[in-house]
């Protein structure tokens, strides 16, 4: 469940639409391909609060920072007529903690963010939307360090960033730099 740096995304939470949908049917979470006679009212899932860790998740200049953190979340699966997935919402929660393993200093990150899949007519493609705030990084007695806030747009096959409106400060030399 650990983050990535590359846009804040969750490995777990963001990645295609279909691997979402396949994850969440190996899981019993949702039936896939049923077939309704009209477009019923979305199904949601929500998740038990996943706990995670990573050390070693960043190599600074003469320290590593380890993470340790959980995330909640919540998935709306929208059909339509023929029973076909058309949207699926992801509601994510994160709390997360940067740990320079060498003097104990640390940054509280927290996430708030919702990611839309929307079907692109006429295909099993999907485009990804990202709003919210992925990363508020926030550190004792220093208040707000670093953020990833606004709108996000990926590329179908969710490798590019297309289109990004808000403030990013975000990356892992800020990280170091405010962790030494």
């Amino acid at each position: 469940m650990s983050r990535r740096l590359n846009g804040g995304v969750s490995s777990a939470a963001r990645r295609t639409v279909r691997g979402v949908i396949a994850i969440m049917a190996f899981l019993g979470l949702v039936a896939v391909g049923t077939n309704t006679s009209a477009a019923a009212e979305p199904e949601i899932i929500r998740t038990p609060v996943q706990t995670y860790s990573e050390p070693g998740f960043i190599s600074c200049d003469g320290f590593e920072v380890d993470l340790a953190g959980s995330q909640h979340d919540v998935y709306m699966v929208f059909r339509d007529q023929a029973g076909d997935v058309v949207r699926v919402t992801h509601a994510g929660y994160v709390v997360e903690t940067f740990t320079n393993t060498e003097t104990g200093a640390s940054l509280t990150n927290r996430g708030v963010f919702r990611d839309t899949f929307t079907r692109v007519d006429g295909t099993e493609d999907f485009v990804h939307v990202v709003v919210g705030f992925d990363f508020i990084a926030t550190s004792p007695g220093f208040g707000l360090v670093l953020q990833e806030v606004g709108r996000k747009v990926f590329s179908v096959d969710g490798e590019r960033l297309v289109f990004f409106a808000g403030k990013s400060t975000f990356s892992e030399e800020a990280i170091c730099a405010s962790l030494a």
